[in-house]
């Protein structure tokens, strides 16, 4: 009876650890399946193994120029087909690694020195940096001629090569015809394109008689006097208008706020300088300088 005891527990034991193993093992499994289907959800595209993430793509967005953001919002599938061909070079590019290293890498330790420096200023200096309502409110009452905006109309126009037709055009526009239609399929004019739309102008920045008379108008109106110029005939429409006034405090804050962040970092990044140099021991040579420069001539 006692071995049989012995031999249930040790039967017992043995199983206990081998489902205890399985466990084990299937807890693994899932671990990296589930990590797999999470990768999974955030590929965009795989290029010979090379994983291209959502995250990837919109860092290299968020890195790049202005008008690359603005043609990225527009076209999404071209910004993927320009990252795979830039995979596509590089992994190309990689059998030539050893050869190219020299050219290579002081490159990307000035890429590397100079991106570590801009991310330090940016999330360690700058996170230092406390901008109060009262600094705030303090420059907006001393600043106010800086948040004045500016009287601004909103125009659209047709364009013809003689006046006559300009002339027709206006009766036309008298009777009733649509203005943006006759501008669509007449107007001579790039504009032509947004059915007359020029877009907004601060005043003060036309010609003083037609800003003269466009100040009088309201919106929805037509300018009664054809305007000559090198490209023709216009026909000047109003189509919107802002009042000139100043921003108020609460329109200003987040200018002012980062107007305020940009000055005081540059303070501490020259007082940063002038510690470390302090602490630093530096020799430049002169006669190296002019060598230097007869190189980049």
């Amino acid at each position: 009876m006692m071995i049989k005891k012995i031999k249930l527990k040790f039967f017992l034991r043995k199983w206990k650890g081998v489902i205890g193993f399985s466990i084990l093992v299937i807890l693994i499994v899932g671990g990296v399946i589930f990590s797999i289907i999470k990768e999974r959800k955030k590929t965009v595209a795989i290029v010979n193994g090379y994983r291209i993430t959502i995250d990837e793509l919109k860092e290299k967005i968020s890195s790049s120029p202005e008008f690359y953001k603005e043609y990225a919002v527009f076209d999404l599938k071209s910004v993927v087909e320009d990252y795979i061909n830039q995979i596509l070079l590089y992994q190309h590019a990689k059998k030539y690694e050893r050869k190219l290293r020299k050219k290579v890498e002081p490159k990307m330790k000035n890429y590397y020195m100079e991106i570590l420096t801009y991310e330090f200023v940016e999330n360690i200096l700058k996170d230092k940096i406390k901008i109060s309502d009262e600094e705030i409110s303090n420059y907006y009452n001393t600043h106010l001629q800086e948040f004045i905006v500016p009287e601004k109309v909103q125009l659209s126009e047709i364009v013809v090569d003689t006046k006559e037709k300009a002339d027709g055009i206006l009766d036309r526009l008298k009777m009733g015809e649509s203005f943006e239609k006759i501008a669509e399929t007449e107007s001579i004019s790039p504009t032509r394109e947004k059915r007359g739309g020029i877009g907004w102008i601060e005043i003060e920045k036309l010609d003083p008689q037609i800003a003269s008379l466009v100040s009088e108008m309201k919106p929805g109106e037509i300018l009664a006097n054809i305007i000559k110029t090198e490209m023709g005939y216009h026909i000047i429409k109003l189509t919107g208008k802002t009042e000139k006034r100043i921003l108020t405090l609460d329109e200003a804050t987040p200018l002012i706020k980062d107007l305020l962040i940009s000055q005081k970092k540059k303070a501490e990044v020259e007082n940063l300088m002038k510690k470390l140099k302090e602490k630093s021991k530096i020799k430049i040579y002169s006669d190296m300088i002019e060598k230097l420069k007869e190189k980049i001539k």
